[in-house]
């Protein structure tokens, strides 16, 4: 009986700092909380997006959402994102501490979570010497010999075109980072880094884990009833060592042997002394460098062949484009990208219609004041980055699919920034992103056609349109016959093949 009354009195306890923590000014609207925890059992586990999208349409474009205690803002439009994450970027840069990804997980010390401050400005400071506008241009000839050979392996084998994806992103993001040749080396790090990924997804929401909301729960073993995520936490840790530790390391032992070839790590490791940049910084950005460009190019190209598949008038547009300014005896390039603004205009719409993130998540702070709305320091603010892309007073008809709405006389704004980030998190490498994609479309065109897949009697295989719910939202797998448009695409594909094999 007294352990009843002790396990009760506890309870109690608990309920009171709970709701004595919760903040009393005069917050944004939103549905009303549940006493003592908040909106949790309001809030959907998968596709958030839509029911913050639909919160918006009742309560307004800037809504508050409660974990618990704890607060959240949901910005469900451009104007609200671009007012804070953008031109209030001094204060709303900043990332919510979450005790799983943070300290339990390993990534603490990821670019990705770091708080805004000193350190994160430095991470900031060494990708945009390496992946800046300017940079990236170095990265054009690496970039498009990948892209060619890319077409040699869909030529082969039409079938696998998702892992060709991530092969091709992950053999040019290796190569940049550390210099990486051996396909033994592609394999063993692309496997770890998909297994970490998708660790990272799971944590990466803020209300994903009971134990953000509740610090103490991080003390509990991993064999009490219900402590699964210490399970989980221990297996994320050792796939973090393996992506990030083990390529630097390699990289290291091959600049003391004189064998390292150029890249990012061992440009930074070989500094000089007054430019000496710390271990730690150099290995979590290259790892970011390949991380975050596999991630966003293999989540952006499904999307693009599969809307070139339930489109096909679109995609016959776009070839004809690309053959009338590039011919038939050369594939495109990056150059090509002010001669060929369909091509262009399919980029963004590819990015809008399903963007890669459809939520991302920044913190505020210091106390702050919007629309005469009272916004607490340490909030999570979250952009839902789909109800912006999707904004009726923005983009006409938003669930269509139709690049022209890029183009004149339409002229709508570009929503393709929203892919990567905002403010001073943006995405560094969006340049290198951004030149990679419009050449694999543009080298699409050219050289393939895509076309709904058939069973083995004839019929269609309609794709089923349903995305996951991570921190990037994949397509779910779906069939595509992939064919070459014809004798000579084959002929281009496979002499830029040769040539490059003659090259190495």
């Amino acid at each position: 009986m007294e352990l009843q009354i002790a396990v009760a009195t506890i309870l109690f306890l608990l309920c009171v700092y709970i709701y004595s923590r919760r903040p009393k000014r005069n917050l944004p609207p939103g549905p009303p909380p549940v006493p003592l925890i908040g909106n949790i059992l309001q809030l959907p586990k998968e596709e958030a997006w839509f029911q913050f999208t639909e919160w918006g349409r009742i309560y307004g474009d800037v809504i508050t959402l409660f974990i618990l205690n704890k607060p959240f803002l949901v910005l469900n439009s451009a104007q609200s994102i671009i007012d804070l994450f953008d031109n209030r970027s001094a204060i709303y840069s900043s990332r919510p501490h979450l005790v799983m990804a943070d300290e339990l997980m390993g990534f603490g010390d990821a670019l990705v979570f770091a708080p805004y401050g000193e350190r994160f400005k430095n991470m900031r400071k060494l990708l945009k010497v390496g992946l800046g506008p300017t940079a990236s241009r170095a990265f054009w000839p690496l970039i498009e010999k990948e892209i060619g050979l890319s077409l040699s392996r869909l030529l082969d084998n039409p079938d696998d075109f998702a892992q060709n994806f991530r092969q091709t992103a992950g053999a040019t993001a290796l190569k940049t980072a550390y210099g990486f040749q051996d396909e033994e080396e592609f394999r063993m790090l692309t496997k770890d880094t998909e297994d970490m990924m998708y660790m990272f997804s799971l944590a990466a929401r803020p209300d994903a884990f009971l134990v953000d909301t509740l610090p103490f729960l991080k003390y509990v073993p991993s064999w009490f009833p219900g402590a699964g995520f210490q399970k989980l936490a221990l297996k994320s840790k050792a796939a973090i060592r393996q992506v990030v530790d083990s390529p630097f390391e390699s990289v290291k032992r091959k600049m003391a042997s004189g064998t390292a070839p150029p890249s990012y790590t061992a440009t930074l490791l070989g500094a000089g002394p007054e430019e000496r940049i710390d271990d730690l910084d150099i290995k979590w950005t290259a790892a970011g460098v390949y991380a975050g460009q596999a991630d966003t190019t293999v989540t952006a190209l499904s999307n693009f062949y599969l809307c070139m598949i339930i489109f096909p008038e679109i995609q016959e547009k776009a070839q004809a484009e690309v053959d009338r300014v590039v011919g038939p005896n050369r594939l495109p390039s990056i150059k090509d990208r002010e001669s060929l603004p369909y091509v262009c205009a399919i980029l963004k719409e590819v990015l809008r219609w399903r963007p890669v993130a459809r939520i991302v998540t920044h913190s505020v702070i210091q106390d702050d004041t919007y629309r005469g709305y009272f916004i607490p320091s340490g909030s999570a603010v979250v952009a839902n980055v789909w109800a912006a892309c999707h904004d009726e007073s923005v983009y006409k008809d938003p669930a269509e699919f139709r690049p022209e709405r890029f183009l004149p006389p339409e002229s709508a704004p570009d929503s393709s920034k929203f892919a990567f980030g905002f403010g001073r998190r943006a995405c560094p490498g969006e340049a290198v992103a951004q030149a990679s994609l419009f050449c694999t479309m543009a080298c699409t065109f050219a050289t393939l056609k895509l076309s709904k897949a058939k069973d083995e009697n004839g019929n269609v295989i309609e794709p089923v349109l349903r995305w996951t719910s991570g921190v990037t939202s994949f397509p779910h797998p779906f069939k595509c016959d992939i064919k070459p448009r014809s004798a000579k695409a084959v002929e281009l594909i496979r002499n830029h093949a040769a040539r490059i094999g003659t090259a190495g």
